[in-house]
């Protein structure tokens, strides 16, 4: 009976794996297309101007806050891999202790019924 939970949340872990490198990725593609713009504009700025400055600035900040952004999801992806696998080996453990124990009781019953 256990095995209906299991499945749902070994389901319910992986979609949130799927979600979350969704998301991994989306953020990676902004990154890069801020970098390949930043690139372009960056010599439209001059580096000596002012509003260069922060613009320069403000791209910095961007991209160490997206940073920052990508490793949480790439370390909250990596706990639930590891919590699938866990559960998986959880899952696993409990039917052979469940079979165990059915051979266990079928054998006890057996004995007693001759």
């Amino acid at each position: 009976m256990a095995t209906p939970l299991q499945q749902s949340s070994r389901a319910s872990t992986q979609l949130g794996i799927n979600a979350l490198t969704t998301a991994h990725q989306a953020i990676q593609r902004c990154k890069t297309d801020v970098d390949t713009t930043a690139g372009a504009l960056a010599t439209s700025y001059s580096a000596a101007s002012e509003d260069g400055r922060e613009f320069q600035k403000l791209l910095r900040q961007w991209d160490e806050q997206a940073q920052i952004i990508l490793n949480k999801l790439q370390g909250l992806i990596d706990n639930l891999n590891q919590t699938m696998h866990a559960q998986t080996g959880t899952q696993s453990k409990n039917t052979e202790m469940v079979r165990t124990s059915q051979n266990a009781s079928d054998s006890v019953f057996n004995q007693l019924s001759r």
